[in-house]
């Protein structure tokens, strides 16, 4: 599968880094790094659409099959990334945007790490519709999914919870294959409730106060929770990267 930009491995280290978005309105400010580290992770849920080599015994990991992964399935590699973001926060344009095309070509693309997105509602109303239509694109394909979710980051200043499912339909009419008229429909029906609500339930019982936030594991094990638009190196590091 064709891989695009986005994801985040996350560390240990800290450096005065963007804190995540702060809630309905807010497009996050400066802050500490938030990185908290712990040192096990037993026996947990099995991840994604496939097989995993290992299990990942944490909260985020929750109800993970299913969910959209670039790279190996979660647990497969070395390393595993888990985001929580919503398609409507800054911040994690901003990580999306500096940070993912460079984790993706050193880490999730060669292998070495794998990359796993949660919704998370966190930042503008127009989010929570916009991860209605996340969810029914990808029942119709991981491919059409990623490519509406690197849509709204890049495009975010076009939406509002007023023209947001008029605009997807138009995405996806124009730049996939997928039944764009039936995914929108699926969206105001909310038929996807639940795997939203999944989702958020995974991250409130992590602990997930804004977004983007991140937890790394290694070798089935949680490594650290990383916060906010968060650098290249913060990541690699934690991972035992280069």
């Amino acid at each position: 599968m064709k891989l695009r930009r986005r994801a985040f491995l996350a560390s240990a280290v800290t450096a005065g880094a963007l804190a995540g978005c702060l809630g309905s309105g807010s497009s996050g400010s400066a802050g500490n790094s938030n990185v908290a580290t712990e040192t096990d992770g037993s026996n947990g849920s099995r991840a994604a659409t496939e097989p995993a080599a290992r299990s990942l015994g944490h909260p985020a990991a929750a109800a993970l099959a299913g969910q959209p992964f670039l790279g190996p399935a979660p647990g497969a590699a070395r390393g595993t990334i888990i985001a929580f973001e919503d398609p409507s926060c800054h911040n994690c344009r901003r990580f999306n945007e500096n940070t993912f095309p460079e984790l993706e070509s050193k880490l999730v693309a060669p292998g070495e790490a794998s990359f796993v997105y949660r919704n998370f509602p966190h930042a503008f109303a127009w989010g929570k519709p916009a991860m209605q239509a996340l969810e029914a694109t990808l029942a119709r394909g991981e491919e059409p999914f990623w490519a509406l979710e690197h849509h709204y980051f890049a495009t975010q200043e076009e939406f509002s919870e007023e023209n947001v499912l008029d605009r997807t339909r138009e995405f996806l009419t124009a730049e996939t294959g997928v039944d764009a008229a039936a995914v929108v429909a699926d969206a105001e029906a909310k038929k996807f409730d639940m795997a939203v609500q999944r989702d958020t339930d995974a991250g409130n019982a992590a602990g997930v106060v804004s977004t983007p936030t991140f937890y790394l594991f290694r070798d089935g094990k949680f490594l650290t929770e990383v916060r906010g638009a968060q650098s290249y190196q913060v990541f690699a590091q934690a991972l035992g990267a280069k």
